[in-house]
């Protein structure tokens, strides 16, 4: 890390310089200076000329009464940024991004060499998802080393990549580990194909992540029921949303799997829908359960706009006449959901996924067996139902112990 020691004038002349070469308006730089105006003031109070990270926090605690760094109000979210803008500087020498960028792109110094191990990557057959994330990874790479004057990947040395490595502290475990791995791969690949003499694979360090199975977050019955209920059926939108809504709690299909059905995975003559699921890439069979065929034929009678240049079932309601992608089916069942008034507790998830959990915990409500609920959620194994048994209330309680009685008297009196 840098930790350096810069008085506090020059430290926002440096982040100014960094804020106005990643293309911030003068707008936004100016509301930044604005608070570190404020901080400047807070500093002048309490006797100290260099900043550090641990001031920025006291700051926001005694200023804003920012202490958690969660679900903050829009202004104390503006002045936490203003903050962490000093402090990644201090301790990184870089400003990190905003936001998720739309399209990933690398320094031009690196683009062909950066894409080039994306393309044979993806020659490899890895999925769309996980190369995504390796061009998130690659992408703040690219910017580090830009930050750190590196013109050709051979003038990379260890000083650089661990450095690299301790700009992590701001991301999750999970997002740590998998930036750590997808580097060695990448070093792996450039010392194999002679990009670099030396293989700098080996001093990535190891975090020792475990990753944890998080528990399925599922709703009631009566909260499925509840939801269904409240969506009002009497425009074209709510004939939708409802439709989705009812096939993802019913049937269990993922977001995509929606989004992708098409007339010919309705089969009318054996009341069956035929899915072959994106994720999977396995044919899944499902009843065509009398108020879901309903709710479609409702739907299409009644709502569906005339788009004859798609087959998929739900499209927008609005030009361009579209299919739906899975993020606005999360937006459809999270609307619904609070219209609703069903509490969504914290860390919970409350998009079409949930529908899938919910019928997976209302399953086992009725004792089906393990693998029939595999057959319902189209898993390719009974390994990835498993974690279901986490949310089976009914059958945990089963395997409770109860408690030994405790003695107090036991034992020798002590005088």
């Amino acid at each position: 890390m840098h930790h350096q020691k810069i008085e506090f004038n020059e430290l926002i002349d440096k982040v100014k310089v960094e804020l106005k070469n990643a293309h911030y308006s003068d707008l936004s730089i100016r509301k930044f200076v604005t608070i570190w105006n404020r901080l400047a003031n807070y500093m002048l109070r309490i006797d100290k000329t260099v900043y550090t990270a641990k001031i920025g926090m006291d700051f926001l605690e005694a200023e804003y009464g920012v202490t958690v760094y969660e679900k903050l109000i829009p202004k104390n979210k503006h002045c936490t940024r203003a903050i962490n803008l000093l402090s990644d500087y201090l301790l990184h020498g870089i400003i990190f991004p905003r936001k998720k960028q739309g399209i990933r792109s690398y320094h031009p110094q690196f683009q062909i060499l950066f894409q080039g191990y994306i393309d044979k990557k993806r020659a490899n057959g890895f999925s769309e998802d996980t190369l995504k994330s390796y061009e998130i990874y690659l992408s703040r790479f690219s910017d580090y080393l830009n930050s750190r004057g590196v013109v050709d990947i051979r003038d990379m040395d260890e000083r650089v990549i661990l450095g690299f490595t301790e700009t992590f502290i701001r991301y999750s475990p999970s997002v740590i580990h998998n930036t750590l791995c997808s580097l060695r791969t990448f070093f792996h690949y450039l010392f194999q194909y002679g990009f670099i003499s030396r293989d700098f694979a080996y001093i990535v360090p190891h975090d020792g992540y475990k990753q944890r199975t998080k528990v399925p977050s599922a709703y009631s019955k009566e909260d499925v029921e509840k939801l269904l209920k409240s969506i009002d059926k009497g425009n074209p939108k709510g004939k939708r949303d409802y439709a989705i809504i009812l096939i993802a709690a019913r049937l269990g299909l993922r977001a995509q799997d929606i989004c992708n059905l098409s007339f010919n995975n309705l089969k009318w003559e054996t009341n069956t829908i035929e899915v072959l699921q994106k994720k999977t890439k396995k044919q899944i069979i499902l009843p065509m359960l009398e108020d879901v065929g309903i709710a479609i034929i409702d739907y299409l009678k009644y709502a569906r706009p005339e788009c004859e240049s798609t087959k998929t079932i739900f499209l927008r309601l609005i030009p361009p006449m579209r299919k739906l992608e899975a993020p606005t089916l999360h937006s459809i069942v999270t609307l619904h959901m609070r219209t609703a008034g069903i509490k969504i507790e914290n860390g919970k998830k409350h998009g079409p996924h949930a529908l899938r959990h919910s019928l997976a915990s209302a399953l086992l409500e009725e004792n089906i067996p393990l693998p029939i609920i595999s057959e319902v959620l189209g898993h390719t194994n009974t390994e990835s139902t498993s974690v279901y048994l986490k949310i089976d209330i009914k059958q945990l309680r089963t395997c409770s112990l109860k408690p030994l009685t405790f003695d107090w008297n036991r034992g020798e009196e002590v005088f």
